[in-house]
């Protein structure tokens, strides 16, 4: 009797838990339905304002659109500087030095001269194209460049 008794309790003990945890979790359910509601109310708004649909720009920006290497076009962020070209800056230093230079003295003559790099890695985008002009800029040693 005594076992009974205490499996008893233990069962009504367990019960009481189990419906004190669903009530808990109905009650965070009602809060995550008022949260659900307030989000998408900001939602609409949000799109009133930026004339977008928020979702459809969200899902958007986590899935981007794969493009195949062929298609995929690089479309610049800014107008290029109107003037000269890059290309013409750096043969103008190369000549004006008489020297050959290397690419991060370069890059920093061009800073010097008021040149503005689009472009967030300018060591990189001046190292491009010294290499893909090898009629432009004759390489003397690795990094060292002078103009032809």
């Amino acid at each position: 009797m005594k076992i009974k008794d205490e499996l008893r309790e233990r069962q009504i003990a367990i019960a009481n838990d189990f419906k004190s945890r669903a009530q808990k979790a109905e009650k965070i359910i009602g809060q995550l339905a008022v949260c659900e509601e307030k989000l998408s109310a900001l939602n609409r708004s949000l799109s009133a304002v930026l004339l977008i649909d928020v979702m459809k720009a969200a899902a958007a920006a986590k899935y981007p659109k794969v493009k195949s290497a062929k298609t995929a076009k690089v479309v610049p962020v800014m107008e290029p500087p109107a003037g000269r070209s890059r290309r013409d800056i750096v043969l103008d230093l190369l000549a004006r030095e008489g020297k050959p230079m290397r690419i991060s003295e370069l890059v920093e003559a061009m800073k010097r001269a008021g040149y503005v790099f689009q472009s967030k890695k300018p060591f990189k985008a001046v190292s491009k194209l010294l290499y893909n002009h090898p009629k432009v800029f004759k390489r003397v040693k690795s990094g060292t460049f002078k103009a032809v």
